[in-house]
């Protein structure tokens, strides 16, 4: 005998790859005539970038560029410079399956960087960095939700997800003309440069994202001035952007990522020919995605009390986003040089952020890492150079914790300020925690349900109760089953309200 089925659709997300591969960093580098020659090298990294990112069939395309930036020490000794050399990049991903229509994010990770002088003006430069992605594609499911028929008994599970109803993904840029400020020396020379953005506040609207935030830009840059240190400033760009996401309304929650894929700094006049100005470009990668909740009621177990009963089982697992988490830290750490005495500090900036965020015994805990770098002068009036790693550790209460919670999270360095001390330098860094934390639904759910009216099940009509002598913890649903009878009716029989025995004792069984 066939039942009829009433299905619904579950749509979840499904973690198609999540991955690294590793890209070849080799440059020779001549240095431009305006350059001066190299007397010692003082500092090599690479900077990569993801420009572009997409899915096509069952393959993740990834193009970006790289940026090697050398700070090194001119043949004098005293002045710090910089060059610079960029590569574009192109990388393709085999995925398991075809992920069309897929959330893709995409990060890298410096490997190492070999950096050697070959000549006073020619630098051989080697290394790598990893290419890092998540793919995230909405599996659709149908699931039965209701079985038809007066001899069946069931037993459901409602299920409460946020699905991801849109997502999309969009390049911009953000333009300024920065001034130095008031009694800082004109510019003459850009040593480093750096920036960084920070949504502030995201208005979903049908289709599109309204997205507000700042971009801080920090610029370290030399005078014309003989012998003097390099000059540091620091601006806050605030900026608005409108992001297509179809699927986006107002009742969606969101996440919104951006990130500084580029910067471009270049100096300019004032009309009496000072150089007070910097012509800044940022390019800016924004990700965004939005959730809707949902509810889903799943029929997990059935039987029937007048047939043997055939049913088809699935195995259901996926990951349900509970919570988009923001928090801010203030990390103190102290830096010491074990080379030199540092009397002077230039500059302190970070190049590598990581941290792990785990929800455990009511708290959500993150723990990552920093690595500072620091530019100064020495006893004897010349720039020096080192980094150190530093660890950082913040917690607070979470509410509605349990073991199946999982956290992807990410960490920003807000601001760094700096005291100099007689033994090194104590350093405040302003942190920016965020982490997605989900839940693994395992489950397993009925997608098809018939009766065999060939095995009629067997009931005791001699009597309209039986008796039972239970356990504490013997669960209704099995003793029903066992019984042809109904869990309410066992409850109702004995004015019991839970799904399980809580006592040692006999339960009356209608029949």
């Amino acid at each position: 005998m066939d039942y009829i089925l009433n299905r619904e659709a579950l749509a979840a997300s499904e973690l198609i790859y999540d991955g690294c591969q590793e890209q070849p960093v080799d440059l020779d580098i001549n240095l431009p005539d305006y350059c001066p020659d190299i007397q010692r090298i003082l500092k090599c990294q690479v900077y990569p970038h993801v420009v572009s990112r997409g899915v096509t069939g069952d393959r993740l395309e990834l193009e970006g560029t790289y940026t090697v930036k050398v700070l090194y020490l001119d043949s004098g000794g005293k002045a710090v410079r910089c060059c610079d050399a960029s590569e574009n990049f192109t990388a393709t991903i085999n995925l398991k399956q075809n992920a069309d229509n897929a959330r893709v994010t995409a990060f890298t990770r410096v490997e190492y960087i070999n950096c050697r002088a070959a000549s006073p003006r020619r630098l051989d430069i080697h290394g790598s960095f990893s290419l890092c992605a998540k793919v995230t594609a909405q599996e659709v499911s149908d699931i039965v939700s209701n079985i038809g028929g007066d001899d069946v008994e069931q037993q459901k599970k409602v299920i409460s997800v946020n699905k991801m109803v849109g997502h999309g993904q969009q390049q911009f840029s953000v333009d300024e003309i920065l001034e130095l400020g008031q009694g800082k020396p004109p510019a003459d020379n850009l040593i480093r440069t750096d920036a960084f953005a920070m949504v502030q506040d995201v208005k979903v609207s049908l289709n599109k994202l309204l997205v507000t935030g700042e971009v801080y830009v920090k610029i370290l840059y030399s005078s014309s001035e003989d012998e003097a240190s390099p000059e540091a400033m620091e601006y806050a760009i605030p900026f608005n952007q409108m992001l297509d996401c179809e699927g986006a309304s107002d009742d969606c929650m969101s996440d919104v990522q951006i990130e500084v894929v580029g910067i471009d700094v270049v100096i300019k006049n004032d009309y009496s020919g000072d150089k007070i100005f910097f012509d800044v470009q940022i390019k800016m990668f924004a990700t965004a995605a939005v959730y809707m909740s949902s509810e889903n009621t799943v029929v997990t177990d059935a039987y029937s009390k007048k047939y043997e009963m055939n049913l088809a089982y699935k195995q259901k697992s996926f990951d349900n986003l509970v919570s988009l988490e923001n928090d801010s830290y203030l990390m103190k750490t102290s830096l010491n040089s074990e080379e030199d005495t540092i009397t002077k500090v230039l500059d302190i900036w970070n190049e590598m952020s990581t941290v792990n965020a785990a929800v455990e015994n009511g708290q959500i805990q993150y723990k990552g890492k920093v690595n500072l770098c620091v530019l100064a002068l020495n006893g004897d009036n010349q720039p020096f150079y080192f980094e150190r790693l530093a660890d950082f550790e913040y917690s607070r209460p979470y509410a509605n914790a349990d073991e199946n919670l999982r956290c992807a999270a990410n960490a920003l360095v807000g601001g760094i300020s700096y005291r100099l001390t007689g033994t090194g330098v104590d350093v405040k860094v302003e942190l920016k925690l965020n982490a997605s934390v989900s839940r693994q639904e395992n489950m397993k759910m009925i997608t098809d349900a018939t009766a065999d009216e060939t095995k009629p099940r067997a009931q005791d009509k001699t009597a309209a109760l039986s008796i039972y002598y239970a356990d504490p913890g013997e669960s209704l649903w099995n003793i029903a089953r066992d019984y042809c009878t109904s869990v309410e009716a066992i409850k109702l029989e004995n004015d019991l309200a839970g799904e399980f025995v809580e006592n040692r004792g006999m339960l009356l069984i209608p029949m």
